[in-house]
């Protein structure tokens, strides 16, 4: 019996570590915003879609001045980018996006999403406003016009800074 309990309590400590406990080092946070910034990506023909995410209290001055964005510690960037795709060759596609996103509670919302663009390239950017810890799941339709469409769906785990 008393094996039981310890083996229920170990349990439920690893469970609400995983579920928002913070991070026990630096190097751990480290590794879980590297983790977050991984781009997902998607490709349907020559359409490539790509997608990341970073939190906007971590970018630099010139990164939130080049995408408009206000550093918070409650919102994070969604970067979104549509390439043609022919060999090694990437070229940048005007694209129109519907996006939404769905937090760990199953709560759905859309995120409006506007065009940069920034040294030859387009990107989409967006802002989602999150409660860390949390698990965000993004869900991105494309039409990129004579390129195709494509859809890409993908989770990731924010952390408190």
């Amino acid at each position: 019996m008393r094996g039981r309990t310890l083996l229920t309590a170990a349990t439920a400590t690893l469970l609400l570590a995983a579920c928002g406990g913070r991070p026990a080092s630096q190097d751990e946070i480290a590794a879980q915003m590297n983790a977050a910034r991984e781009p997902a990506e998607v490709q349907s023909g020559d359409l490539r879609l790509q997608a990341s995410i970073a939190p906007t209290s971590s970018l630099n001055d010139a990164i939130a001045a080049r995408y408009g964005v206000q550093r918070n510690a409650r919102t994070v960037l969604l970067l979104v980018g549509a390439r043609r795709v022919d060999g090694n060759v990437e070229a940048s596609l005007p694209a129109t996006l519907q996006v939404g996103v769905r937090d760990l509670r199953g709560v759905r919302r859309p995120v409006g999403m506007r065009e940069v663009r920034s040294d030859g390239f387009i990107d989409y950017v967006g802002e989602v406003r999150v409660a860390p810890p949390d698990t965000l799941t993004f869900d991105i339709l494309a039409d990129a016009g004579e390129a195709g469409a494509a859809r890409l769906e993908f989770t990731r785990e924010v952390f408190r800074p």
